[in-house]
């Protein structure tokens, strides 16, 4: 049994000593890692005078080669920041990928966008430079960061310890109908110099600016939620729609009601009518739903339980909502997208005013 042991004690330090011959510093097999720091620095790219490079953002810092090398921090000195994205998650925003700044398409009532966006800074007890409500642009004073990014939190001018920073908002038209634009961008940054006891200017980078987007939109889902959670008990008292035209002298139901609350009611409506919601899109304020009569059975026109059949064929159908002024407009569509006549709509209005003003 000994001989077994110190068998296995033998093997196991010549394969440790041919780890090292093969690995290491004085290996056959190097550590390349740091290679990199003695590359010959080549010739720029240039770029034909027929193209254009327009959208040039730096998503994180490119370590110096070359002469310009010797004064920069190398390998292990170098805080690598990984690539921020857009988290353009909820299903009415979409990113802007062509702006050269973070920027998003937003579905939303511009006035809500301008207040949620003032809150976030006002809660931290950040001030603002300039405070455009007319174009709908903000610049913020300094602003108390974090080195590693504003996803930790900011905090106003008195909170600043060692890293501070400016940043403009802007809130413009988007492309899409009801759609709106919020672009971000970092427009100044300072960090405190210890040995100096002066402040010093830093490099503003798109992840910067793409954290301080994210930080909004962040905000924006809970201030969303909350307006939601208030909101429910409108949506279930009901309210009343009445037969009119929309903007485009279409068939449809208005009521004075917020078109945040119909979109919210659409769906316990059509669903008491036996449609089924298949898909929605809240950038297009349409819901797309499928509807198929069923004769009804036996035991229902014993009970007389039948319920009116819809002036409808089986098949596909929209809904869209618009506003048509200071009333919302309540659209419905065929497969197509072509709205129902007003024929067929009367036909529908006495169960949708109805189900539209019920409580629940």
């Amino acid at each position: 049994m000994n001989l077994i042991k110190i068998i296995s004690l033998f093997a196991l330090a010549s394969l440790l000593s041919a780890c090292s011959l093969f690995y290491g510093e004085d290996g056959l097999i190097k550590d390349t890692s740091y290679d990199y720091l003695k590359a010959k620095e080549t010739a720029p790219l240039k770029i034909p005078p027929h193209l254009k490079h327009e959208n040039n953002v730096n998503y994180t810092v490119v370590p110096a080669i070359g002469e310009q090398a010797k004064n920069a921090p190398s390998g292990k000195d170098i805080s690598l920041v990984a690539p921020a994205q857009i988290l353009d998650v909820l299903d009415n925003i979409r990113a802007n990928k062509q702006s050269p700044v973070p920027a998003i398409y937003i579905v939303e009532n511009e006035e809500f966008l301008w207040d949620t966006i003032i809150n976030l800074f006002t809660e931290q007890g950040v001030k603002f430079s300039r405070r455009d409500k007319a174009n709908r642009v903000l610049e913020t004073e300094w602003v108390a960061v974090d080195k590693r990014g504003v996803w930790l939190g900011i905090a106003g001018e008195d909170d600043i310890d060692e890293f501070k920073a400016k940043f403009r908002i802007a809130l413009s038209e988007g492309i899409l109908k009801d759609e709106k634009q919020i672009t971000v961008e970092r427009i100044a940054a300072q960090m405190f110099n210890d040995d100096t006891d002066k402040w010093q200017d830093m490099a503003n980078y798109w992840h910067d600016s793409a954290e301080m987007l994210n930080l909004i939109i962040a905000h924006y889902d809970t201030a969303t939620i909350e307006r939601d959670r208030n909101s429910k008990n409108a949506v279930v008292a009901g309210f009343k729609v009445q037969l009119a035209h929309d903007d485009n002298n279409n068939a449809a139901l208005v009521t004075e009601t917020d078109k945040a609350l119909v979109w919210e009611k659409l769906p316990k409506v059509l669903e008491a009518l036996d449609f089924d919601v298949k898909d929605r899109d809240r950038r297009l304020m349409t819901y797309f739903i499928a509807y198929e009569y069923e004769e009804p059975g036996f035991f229902a026109s014993l009970f007389d339980e039948e319920q009116t059949p819809l002036p409808l064929e089986s098949g596909d159908y929209q809904v869209t909502v618009t506003t048509v002024g200071e009333l919302t407009a309540i659209v419905f569509r065929d497969g197509q997208g072509t709205p129902l006549n007003a024929e067929t709509m009367v036909k529908l209005y006495p169960q949708l005013n109805k189900l539209f003003s019920d409580k629940k």
